[in-house]
């Protein structure tokens, strides 16, 4: 489940806003609902995300696991809800 929100939250960086111009820096996850496909005993695991919709505020991301390969067996899949920001929510220390 954290490797499909980071996956999730990370494929919305550096898209622009639409009608803004402005780029995204940081997301927040509002919501993230998975199915979980099958269990996995070894291999290797693929994420991958796609944006659904980009608002102002809010984006919709798809994003999924598989095995193996990009285009491997679903593992799990999600919809995830984020929040989105115009500056790093990253603070210098």
């Amino acid at each position: 489940m954290t490797l499909l929100d980071a996956v999730g939250g990370r494929t919305l960086i550096d898209r622009p806003i639409p009608g803004g111009g402005q780029i995204i820096q940081s997301s927040v996850t509002v919501t993230l609902t998975v199915d979980f496909m099958r269990a996995v005993g070894t291999g290797i695991l693929f994420a991958s995300a796609i944006p659904d919709h980009i608002g102002k505020t809010l984006a919709y991301v798809s994003v999924k696991v598989t095995l193996d390969a990009l285009d491997g067996d679903i593992v799990s899949r999600g919809i995830g809800t984020y929040r989105i920001y115009t500056k790093s929510l990253v603070k210098a220390i």
